[in-house]
């Protein structure tokens, strides 16, 4: 069955919740997201990498950047550029040998939010199962008891500091 790009909550602009799926997410740190993606950052997030000592040749593979459709503009697009990898194994440049997130503190949005995507409505936020995810994490439909779509919303609220 393919997820991707599936609505799982709007957010309202009075800021409730409207939860369209039952689901169940917790990341397990396979790090397939790492490895598979090609992971785009914004301006922002490459001054957030230098401001942390990360060196724009260390941070992205070309200057040249790609566009994709912004959060906040109405068929919008903003720039980004693709992070770098290792040569040979293709995975993200800063995965260490354990597999973990040198960058963490301060990774791309793009990274914050995966696997999820957030895409702007009329009047409102809608949160998507990111429209290339491979994550094999998500369980959709499932018990009342055993979902956590709402802390989810709640917490890339938080991350996207969602204004009117």
């Amino acid at each position: 069955m393919d997820i991707s790009n599936t609505p799982i909550a709007n957010i309202n602009k009075d800021g409730t919740i409207d939860v369209l799926l039952d689901i169940y997410f917790e990341c397990t740190f396979c790090t397939d997201c790492c490895k598979l993606n090609n992971i785009p950052a914004t301006e922002q997030d490459i001054l957030n990498m230098m401001d942390n000592g990360i060196e724009i040749d260390q941070a992205i593979e070309v200057l040249s950047p790609i566009l994709i459709p912004s959060k906040n503009l109405e068929n919008g697009l903003i720039k980004a550029y693709i992070l770098r990898k290792k040569p040979f194994v293709k995975e993200c440049a800063f995965l260490d040998e354990k597999g973990r997130c040198k960058v963490h503190e301060f990774k791309p949005l793009a990274c914050q939010l995966y696997p999820f995507s957030i895409r702007k409505r009329n009047s409102f936020y809608q949160v998507i199962i990111h429209p290339d995810c491979i994550c094999n994490f998500i369980e959709i439909n499932v018990e009342e008891d055993k979902t956590n779509t709402l802390q989810i919303v709640s917490d890339l609220m938080s991350t996207l500091s969602i204004d009117d």
